[in-house]
């Protein structure tokens, strides 16, 4: 059938996609005037920048609004168009309308592959601004939340072979593909999450994927206090009499690195050296604190292996 071999081509270029690393890249311009793209409603709030906010917006004839799902055509003619879900939508300065939307992945473009869903898919925390006029088409999408246990199993099997019987049905009359997304896929962790879903899809101007990755930003600048007896580095903060792991080379005789390369015999490897923070110490000759230049003064512990002969 054309609609099952429409399937098979798309599956087969998503499959050379995640050959290679994911990368957005830039959405394709279509050719659209001011008449074609219009708010729908009444403006709202004002993002921090003194955006105006819009929950709902006509684009070519199809209704976009805030929590809705839509298609995005990129430049690269090989690539499959993207899902953006919408978190917002805005009116900028220059009066183009723009929308603020979190990538989804299909299940072909994760670890998951081929035994994924082909109907399901994944938000992301990868985020991107686009113009309306760069929106293909509205995608429809249906947010789940599965509940857990196993009284829940029986009810949850039901509800899938319900699912799937209607989805069967769709494809047979030729109808349009459904999503359902019920996950967000987070490869920096290796793992798939529930959906946060009282923070999706607001409208206010504030995304949460960004703010977390703003507050992450943050955490990581190197940081010491003005009384020098704390400091933050990569996210984590310590203090003055801390305990800390320091690795080994740093004690070693000769003061070099040792080789600690899977090739090796693990008698060659030796753990961290467990150390008491005593004083962190800056370099006057800097204005601001930098790793390179702030010395930390530790004192050493020993294990039984250190000191056995």
């Amino acid at each position: 059938m054309e609609e099952d071999s429409e399937v098979e081509k798309e599956k087969t270029l998503l499959l050379e996609k995640i050959k290679k690393p994911y990368s957005v890249v830039k959405p394709t311009k279509f050719c659209s005037s001011n008449k074609e793209i219009t708010w729908d409603g009444l403006p709202g709030d004002k993002t921090c920048a003194g955006e105006t906010l819009y929950k709902r917006a006509i684009v070519r004839g199809d209704a976009v609004a805030v929590g809705s799902s839509v298609l995005v055509e990129m430049d690269d003619s090989d690539d499959v168009s993207l899902i953006y879900f919408v978190e917002y939508m805005f009116e900028n300065s220059d009066g183009r309308k723009m929308v603020h939307g979190r990538l989804m992945l299909r299940g072909l473009q994760t670890v998951l592959g081929t035994s994924a869903n082909e109907r399901e898919v994944f938000l992301t925390n990868d985020c991107l601004v686009f113009d309306l006029g760069d929106v293909k088409q509205t995608v429809v999408m249906d947010i789940r939340l599965t509940p857990w246990g196993y009284q829940h199993r029986k009810t949850n099997a039901n509800n899938d072979k319900i699912d799937r019987a209607r989805a069967e049905e769709r494809r047979r009359r030729r109808l349009p593909l459904e999503y359902y997304c019920r996950s967000l896929y987070w490869p920096e962790r290796g793992a798939f999450f529930c959906l946060s879903t009282n923070t999706m899809g607001l409208g206010s101007g504030v995304c949460q994927s960004c703010k977390m990755k703003e507050t992450q930003k943050e955490k990581e600048i190197f940081k010491v206090n003005k009384s020098k007896t704390t400091f933050s580095l990569k996210g984590a903060e310590y203090s003055v009499k801390d305990f800390v792991y320091l690795r080994p080379h740093y004690f070693a005789a000769d003061g070099k690195a040792m080789d600690t390369s899977k090739s090796r015999k693990n008698a060659r490897l030796k753990p961290f050296v467990v150390c008491h923070l005593l004083e962190i110490e800056l370099s006057k000759s800097y204005k601001l604190a930098d790793p390179e230049s702030t010395k930390v003064k530790v004192r050493r512990f020993f294990r039984p292996d250190d000191i056995s002969p």
